[in-house]
């Protein structure tokens, strides 16, 4: 009887043993995956970092012959313009700047400028812009308080939308210039 006992005793502590092993490899497992998913999702980020178009409108020279205003990637990778619409009091309308300016300007205003029209699917490279308006020298001075007027009134707002190339979606405003992500 002593012999079984000890027989029992062997197997017992033999596949505690076994158990333990099993266990702790399992866990080891478990833990390497945890990390593994973590370090993904940080190098992930960082991809999603690297590439950040920041689109910015930029006036230059306001109320003088030279006056230009330009839409500016100032962030890091390309922007792909997938909107722009033009919001006159609240009403959304599918113009860009450009033919917007074309319809309200009566032609016996004297304010020559020419323009870049925007369209769904232009890209704007990194540190590149797209200059939108750019005045000519021979605009009088009523022509380009009736330009200055229609573009910086209180009613009117251009929208653009545009998306990183990961897809990421960020809007830009002519009333709000921080681009406010939309996805």
């Amino acid at each position: 009887m002593a012999r079984n006992k000890v027989r029992r005793r062997e197997k017992t502590s033999f596949w505690e043993n076994q158990k333990l092993l099993s266990i702790t490899a399992v866990l080891i497992s478990i833990g390497t995956l945890l990390v593994f998913v973590y370090q993904t999702n940080l190098v992930r980020k960082q991809q999603y970092m690297s590439v950040f178009p920041y689109l910015e409108f930029q006036n230059h020279s306001v109320l003088s012959p030279n006056y230009k205003l330009v839409l500016k990637n100032k962030g890091i990778g390309p922007a792909l313009i997938t909107s722009r619409n033009i919001v006159i009091k609240g009403k959304t309308y599918d113009l860009d700047l450009g033919m917007y300016l074309e319809e309200n300007l009566v032609s016996g205003d004297t304010a020559y400028f020419n323009i870049t029209n925007i369209r769904k699917g232009n890209l704007i490279s990194e540190k590149e812009g797209i200059d939108l308006v750019v005045l000519e020298p021979n605009t009088s001075r009523s022509g380009l308080e009736k330009l200055h007027g229609l573009i910086y009134n209180d009613s009117l707002e251009f929208v653009v939308e545009y998306e990183s190339v990961y897809g990421e979606r960020w809007q830009v405003s002519s009333k709000s210039p921080t681009p406010r992500r939309i996805n």
